[in-house]
């Protein structure tokens, strides 16, 4: 397995690994990558559902879905994004978010697999969210730990997430599910809302994907949020999406390891 680090500052590319077929060895690489790098982009997969499943399982417990149109009934850990109503979800993410936010206990993980890719658009835009904090004045820095903000389903997070294994802190907003920040205004949260969106666009700070057959992405959740950017019907793209849930997250045992 080589691993190369993407030009953004965060992020890996990893080639030399078929993840139908990795051992107990590849798994902790994987997860111990994931922790330190945030993001991994791995070429050349082919999988069926039941591979795709059996491999994010690498990295801990899959969520399941409701089964609705342009979804795979026999497969509900499986969450289909697409450019056409019959084969997925469609018009989704195109803000800054980390999937399961909305969840009290967040969603750690997404695994993506390219089935079908497009010739033109549907690129996804990742960003380092630990970066993003450190990145702030020491004064906006201080004022953000402070604060809390809420879903619109009542869920309510810090603004500043520490990791649950390294606690490093991160600048966790999801700007199209966020109702607002405790304690302030509409208009406040809006403009704070509208700064983060900024920041984490700012420049030189995203990494952008554009998928091609057989892609992998694997997002750490709480160190990296990311984007959909438009894509028109009228060209065919179909994305498997699976997460692992927060309470089956397996994060690579440097403790253990070590031992």
């Amino acid at each position: 397995m080589q691993l190369t680090p993407l030009p953004v500052g965060f992020g890996a590319e990893i080639a030399g690994v078929d993840l139908r077929q990795a051992d107990a060895a590849t798994a902790d690489l994987l997860r111990s990558s994931l922790l330190e790098y945030g993001l991994l982009v791995i070429r050349g997969q082919s999988f069926t559902p039941a591979e795709q499943v059996a491999a994010t399982r690498l990295f801990g417990a899959p969520e399941v879905f409701p089964t609705v149109r342009g979804q795979l009934p026999e497969w509900p850990e499986i969450f289909r994004v697409a450019s056409r109503p019959e084969d997925g979800h469609v018009e989704v993410g195109r803000y800054w978010h980390s999937d399961g936010s909305f969840r009290a206990d967040p969603t750690p993980i997404s695994f993506w697999y390219s089935e079908v890719r497009s010739d033109e658009g549907g690129d996804t835009l990742f960003t380092d969210l630990q970066q993003a904090y450190a990145t702030l004045q020491p004064d906006i820095q201080q004022e953000f730990a402070t604060l809390k903000t809420a879903h619109r389903n009542g869920v309510v997070h810090p603004l500043v997430l520490r990791h649950p294994k390294t606690g490093v802190p991160a600048l966790y907003l999801n700007l199209g599910l966020t109702a607002g920040v405790l304690g302030y205004s509409p208009e406040h949260s809006r403009a704070l809302m509208d700064a983060v969106d900024r920041h984490y666009s700012r420049d030189g700070a995203t990494y952008r994907h554009h998928w091609l057959p057989g892609d992998v992405v694997v997002a750490d959740n709480l160190h990296v949020a990311h984007q959909a950017t438009p894509i028109t019907p009228a060209t065919r793209r179909i994305l498997n999406r699976t997460t692992v849930r927060a309470d089956g997250v397996i994060w690579y045992d440097a403790e253990r390891k070590a031992a």
